[in-house]
């Protein structure tokens, strides 16, 4: 007679493969949840949305407005900031310039504007490697104009988000 000598459980690749494989889809479950429960998801939007059958709702009426009134904006980055042209004029009042984080809430920025002799200018450099959601918001919130920056732009324009009928 021959004996068979007996693996110990813990030596066997098998039956560590049997306990590794929950464990990883248990942590794997909890760091999701954590995900889908931490303030900066996806679908962040500056806006006050009301949420119905989960689908986020947010008024048009200022995209509607600047398309109504022909509003357009001209950007131009340098080194000594960003320089804002309203198209036409958007009155004494400075327009607010919303730089919105296409993921992470918390690094969202609003620049200062102040009167410039060629329009409206933020004394800060846009300089980085972050790409941002650029809304251009009059005073009121009556209007507003949208576009996207990318490293590397020096000018850029903003139009309203919906087209005029």
């Amino acid at each position: 007679m021959t004996d068979t000598p007996t693996r110990q459980w813990h030596r066997n690749p098998v039956a560590w493969l049997m306990i590794a494989i929950p464990v990883a889809t248990v942590v794997a479950g909890f760091w999701t949840l954590w995900l889908a429960a931490s303030e900066s998801g996806v679908d962040t939007h500056p806006d006050k949305v009301r949420r119905t059958a989960q689908v986020q709702v947010t008024s048009l009426e200022p995209d509607e407005a600047a398309a109504r009134l022909g509003l357009s904006a001209e950007l131009a980055f340098d080194g000594d900031g960003v320089l804002v042209r309203v198209l036409p004029s958007s009155g004494p009042v400075a327009p607010r310039l919303q730089l919105v984080h296409p993921i992470e809430t918390s690094l969202d920025r609003e620049l200062v504007l102040s009167p410039h002799p060629r329009g409206w200018h933020a004394p800060d450099v846009m300089a980085g490697q972050e790409a941002w959601h650029l809304r251009l918001v009059a005073a009121d919130g009556s209007w507003r104009l949208v576009g996207r920056y990318r490293p590397g732009d020096t000018a850029l324009r903003l139009e309203p988000a919906v087209r005029a009928e």
